[in-house]
């Protein structure tokens, strides 16, 4: 058994120093790290969301059982066609296609201004703009997203309606993508000088 976990653990070393070469070991692989983490953490409360879904349990889904509900907008949504679960679960997929976003972003970002602390020395900050703050933004619209999908995952077994819960995890989505956007943006310009 010791054998087995002292394989594991070269293992993780072996990937971790893989990752600090890629990504470094200051503030781009700092954001990085942070960026999956809250992607994980998503993951799991959507899939617990849909699980609880697929058990039978049909408070989870909220207003899914039921024809029409009211947006916290105060409009009508037919619940039948976008489920607030389903919502949800699609944030997921769309997280994971901007994990390959901030990778990709870090690594150059790494390539390029090689930071070992927290800090972005003068010259390379110049360059590099607001992306330190965009993809730490990027991050805390991660968080958000998972508060609010964790609301949904509290609220539907009580009988409450998630169908506010689930608008407000797609907005964070989408805030993030378009932070890591604007990201990709700056460093375009970067690379193109």
């Amino acid at each position: 058994m010791k054998r087995f976990l002292s394989g594991l653990r070269k293992k993780a070393t072996k990937t971790a120093v893989k990752d600090d070469d890629r990504f470094g070991t200051g503030l781009w692989r700092h954001n990085r790290d942070r960026f999956i983490r809250a992607v994980d953490r998503y993951y799991t409360t959507a899939v617990a969301l849909h699980e609880a879904r697929g058990s039978g349990d049909s408070a989870a889904s909220g207003a899914a059982s039921a024809t029409v509900d009211e947006t916290s907008d105060g409009e009508v949504m037919a619940a039948s066609a976008t489920d607030p679960v389903d919502v949800i679960v699609d944030g997921t997929h769309r997280l994971n296609a901007l994990v390959d976003v901030v990778d990709d972003l870090t690594a150059t970002l790494h390539t390029r201004f090689p930071v070992t602390g927290q800090v972005v020395p003068g010259p390379a900050r110049q360059a590099v703009g607001d992306t330190p703050e965009l993809l730490t933004k990027a991050s805390s619209k991660v968080g958000e997203a998972v508060l609010a999908a964790s609301m949904a995952r509290s609220d539907g077994p009580l009988g409450r309606s998630i169908v506010a819960c689930a608008e407000a995890a797609d907005r964070f989505v989408t805030d993030a993508e378009e932070l890591l956007g604007r990201a990709k943006e700056i460093l375009a310009r970067v690379e193109a000088s």
